[in-house]
């Protein structure tokens, strides 16, 4: 049996389990693997079928239900031991290769060993300094090191920890000599232990470790708590005890913010992708443009803008424009939400050896670290460019390693030149962030560490060689107020409104509806919310539901501008052109010079067949906005329409001087043919021609055009003839 047979049926067997099969399950176990010990099945086997005959003889069993679930859980474990150590015979992978290779050493050695090799670091370390013995030193690092690999892998590898070795794992924290460097890269390998094999000591000792008051053991910790909860959420089900020890963990308000913090970065870490794109694409581009021709800088009534299609200034969001000075603060706000904008910029110094070692992509960045040791000694001198970088709250520890790295590659005298290139704004700005992390303690600030470990691990999913053999939790999109481990302090109404607010600015949209209804069932309501949840309609092209949020809005808030602007433009939409035209109308009472809703208005006017009245609009647009385009299209059509061919005339001869359209072309030829200039019609039809992807787009657009140019006096038996001659 191949290596995708058995994940298959592993995943088979689980699903019977999740349904309480427990009979198929037990079945479906014990004829994949026939060879499997019977006494570790009959634990199982034997008290269920106690139980169904009992049950059968209509006998009352109060401990039945509890006998069930436990024996559910057992299946689940079983199925899971049975799968991993088959695979470890037969598959290629990292994890199984590293099984086979390392776990019959790293079983012969305890905890509490390892424990304290790393307890003896800080004080070898000492002494080799003292003596200035560099050999000595590079011993002392060796061992600390082999020390960590070892901690490491003996917990990534590990499948259940004994009683035993979840006793000496909880020395960690008791311990005064280890470095908090090394906790912390004990508590990632727990995580990504359970990210291949669910064990239930583990995931208590990760809550354990999320009670310290060590702010960053705290955090990481919590961090691990919520991807493997969101992983192994079908299967806690199971585990009563632990769903008890995670909601006594959860009853801390300072655990319930960071929980409610650290959803919304894992959901920002998604959005990594698409922001570096942006960065790659739009803003980065546009800021050399822009650098390079600051002058000559005209904003006009674009042609197809439509304003409507923008966020409510109550709401504070940022108007987006071209030019340098908000492309920065673009960047700016973007860093400050918390979003990865260095991934591209780090992605690519990722091949350096320290990261062949899979345990170094999780260790935080730490001078006696040897790989910094090499370059910078013991010491970083305080307020140095060094100083300010490497120890800034701008880059994860794993890019911190990166750019170490980088630096040595760079020859003294080059490196010197480079540094000193930074800009004084630049430096001012690294030297603000230190002051101010002076001013507040990290331990106050909980949020920036569990931010900048989450990207960590997203460079270590999206980055490392293996990464296609690991479970990425940041492809996860199920909310975490799903799962009813987390339900009550996300559903919260304070942690809602800023999820929801955070898909809706970052265009998941669905999303951000399915929040907001939820809100709405908690009858926590607000015209703004109703206003956001029409928005986010509206942008997913559900333009009857937007109106519904929209007229709900409304009622609450009544007579807002942006509200009837939004309702105006998904009428128009709708072609319900008479609903449209009352919002419209509405908005010109408070704001009689707004450009686009007088030609909107128009256009609703156009679908009335009121020409005349669509005319006035386009004639005043044309005359507050210089050079209009949308003005001269709109007017030539509807004088057109109402035999004002020589004033339609006019004004299309304008439009086709400015760059104009395959429609421009198409329609100042209608109004020759009405005309009776058949040559100067066809020679228009041929431009257009050129304009459309077929002829067959050609014709269709003629055709839904035919009414208008029967009208005109044109015979119907004509049109097909004159398409010939094009």
């Amino acid at each position: 049996m191949d290596e995708k047979t058995i994940n298959e049926k592993h995943q088979y067997i689980l699903s019977l389990v999740q349904q309480k099969r427990l009979k198929d399950a037990l079945e479906e176990l014990e004829n994949l693997f026939w060879d499997l010990p019977t006494g570790e099945l009959d634990q199982i086997k034997t008290p269920y079928n106690y139980m169904l005959h009992y049950m059968a003889k209509g006998m009352d069993d109060p401990q039945r239900h509890t006998l069930h679930t436990r024996l559910l859980k057992d299946t689940i474990e079983l199925t899971d031991s049975v799968i991993v150590h088959r695979l470890d015979t037969l598959s290629n992978r990292l994890y199984h290769r590293k099984r086979r290779e390392l776990l019959n050493r790293l079983n012969a050695i305890s905890y509490q060993q390892i424990l304290k090799q790393l307890e003896t670091f800080n004080d070898d370390l000492a002494i080799s300094n003292l003596v200035s013995n560099d050999e000595q030193l590079q011993q002392v690092f060796k061992l600390h090191e082999e020390g960590l690999k070892d901690l490491f892998h003996k917990t990534w590898l590990s499948t259940k920890w004994s009683a035993g070795e979840r006793e000496e794992a909880d020395l960690f924290f008791e311990s005064q000599q280890i470095l908090q460097s090394d906790i912390l890269l004990f508590v990632s390998a727990v995580t990504l232990s359970l990210t291949h094999y669910f064990d239930p000591k583990k995931y208590c000792w990760l809550i354990h470790a999320s009670q310290q008051d060590n702010v960053y053991i705290k955090a990481r910790a919590l961090v691990g708590l919520v991807i493997i909860t969101t992983i192994h959420n079908q299967r806690l089900s199971h585990y009563s005890d632990l769903n008890t020890q995670l909601s006594f963990l959860l009853e801390d308000p300072a655990i319930q913010n960071l929980i409610k913090t650290i959803n919304i970065q894992i959901l920002q870490s998604q959005e990594t992708e698409k922001i570096d794109r942006r960065m790659r694409e739009e803003i980065i581009p546009e800021m050399m443009k822009q650098a390079s021709s600051m002058k000559d800088m005209k904003f006009g009534f674009e042609e197809n803008e439509d304003d409507t299609n923008d966020h409510n200034p109550d709401w504070q969001e940022a108007i987006e424009n071209s030019e340098l000075g908000d492309k920065i603060k673009e960047i700016n706000e973007l860093q400050m939400q918390g979003a990865d904008i260095y991934m591209s910029t780090f992605s690519s110094l990722k091949g350096y050896p320290f990261f062949y070692s899979i345990e170094n992509w999780f260790y935080p960045f730490e001078q006696n670290h040897s790989a910094v040791y090499k370059e910078f000694g013991t010491q970083i001198e305080k307020g140095s460019i060094a100083d300010l970088i490497l120890h800034s709250g701008l880059f994860c520890n794993n890019d911190k390693y990166s750019l170490c790295f980088t630096i040595q590659q760079i020859p003294e005298s080059q490196r010197k030149m480079m540094l000193n290139k930074l800009t004084e704004q630049q430096m001012g700005g690294l030297e603000e962030e230190q002051k101010a992390m002076k001013l507040k303690e990290i331990q106050q600030n909980p949020d920036l560490v569990t931010n900048q470990y989450i990207h960590d691990l997203y460079r270590f999913f999206k980055l490392y060689t293996y990464r296609g053999e690991f479970k990425d939790p940041f492809n996860s999109r199920r909310p975490l107020y799903t799962l009813p481990q987390f339900e009550k302090v996300i559903k919260e109404p304070t942690a809602l409104t800023q999820l929801a607010e955070f898909l809706m600015r970052n265009g998941r949209f669905e999303e951000a509806i399915n929040t907001y209804r939820i809100l709405i069932e908690k009858e926590e309501i607000s015209a703004i919310m109703f206003q956001k949840k029409g928005y986010c309609h509206q942008k997913l092209k559900q333009h009857e539901e937007a109106i519904k949020a929209y007229i709900k809005a409304d009622t609450l808030l009544p007579n807002n501008l942006w509200t009837n602007r939004h309702i105006a433009t998904c009428y128009r939409v709708l072609q319900q052109y008479e609903k449209a035209l009352e919002h419209y109308k509405a908005v010109e009472e408070v704001q009689p010079d707004n450009l686009s809703n007088l030609f909107y208005k128009g256009v609703c006017l156009t679908g009335l067949d009121r020409y005349e009245e669509a005319l006035q609009c386009f004639f005043k647009l044309d005359f507050m906005k210089e050079n209009s385009k949308r003005a001269w299209r709109a007017i030539a059509w509807c004088s057109f329409i109402t035999d004002k061919l020589e004033q339609a005339q006019n004004y299309y001869s304008k439009v086709l001087e400015n760059k104009p359209l395959g429609i421009d072309y198409l329609n100042a030829g209608h109004v020759a043919w009405a005309n009776k200039d058949i040559p100067k019609a066809i020679e228009l039809y041929s431009s257009a021609l050129t304009s459309y992807k077929s002829k067959d787009e050609f014709i269709e657009q003629i055709e839904k055009d035919k009414k208008h140019l029967i009208k005109k006096g044109i015979s119907e038996e004509d049109i097909p003839l004159i398409i010939d001659l094009i």
